[in-house]
């Protein structure tokens, strides 16, 4: 993961943090996945080398694999869970692509 990419996490974290009120998913989903997006991006930030900035793209690939399972058994959350995997897999795309240009 690159230190844009984890710029732009802690952005979008903090937004979902701070938005968990209004969002329409539960506000410990909300807060959990905000908090998850903050954690990740301060250990890139911090130590760019170190193994979260090396396969920190796999969490998100772990993520995304959830939501998709939380879309199949909730239809309540199906909407919210897939536009997470989705999120989750572009993440982990970005991610990715740049962890291979930098080797």
């Amino acid at each position: 993961m690159t230190r844009g990419v984890a710029a732009a996490r802690a952005v979008w974290g903090t937004g979902i943090v701070a938005a968990s009120r209004s969002l329409p998913v539960p506000r410990e989903v909300a807060l959990a996945l905000g908090l998850r997006h903050l954690a990740q991006a301060t250990a890139v930030l911090r130590r760019p080398d170190g193994l979260v900035a090396r396969w920190g793209w796999t969490i998100d690939v772990a993520h995304g694999v959830s939501m998709l399972g939380l879309a199949v058994v909730s239809p309540r959350w199906r909407t919210a869970a897939l536009a997470n995997a989705v999120v989750a897999a572009a993440w982990a795309r970005a991610a990715h692509t740049g962890e291979r240009r930098q080797s």
